[in-house]
Parts: C-alpha cells; sequence; structure tokens
C-alpha cells in the first residue's frame, strides 16, 4: 500500500502562501477580464475562484 499525502498533510503555512498567490492570480485575472471581457479570461476567474474555496 503507498502513502499519498493530502491536503491534510500539508503545514498550515504552505496553504497561506497558496492562498496569496492564488488571491495575487485572481486580483490580476479580474484586471485582464474587466479590460477584456473574454470567455477564457471569465473561465481562469471561475477556477481560482474554486481553488480558493476548497483551501
Amino acid at each position: 500500500m503507498s502513502f499519498q499525502p493530502t491536503l491534510a498533510t500539508i503545514p498550515l503555512h504552505s496553504h497561506h502562501h497558496v492562498r496569496q498567490g492564488l488571491e495575487a492570480q485572481l486580483r490580476q485575472f479580474w484586471a485582464m477580464y474587466t479590460a477584456l471581457p473574454t470567455e477564457a479570461n471569465r473561465y481562469q476567474l471561475v477556477r481560482l475562484e474554486r481553488l480558493l474555496m476548497e483551501i
């Protein structure tokens, strides 16, 4: 049986850095979507928002 790490095994401080990175990307894509509201930019916004909710 092999061990597969889950999110629960990642130290809490790692989540903080991941969250900061995702929030920075989200701000960047909101700016891009505001300037150019394409379907691709909207997709990235939704994807990032969902990732942030999972953390």
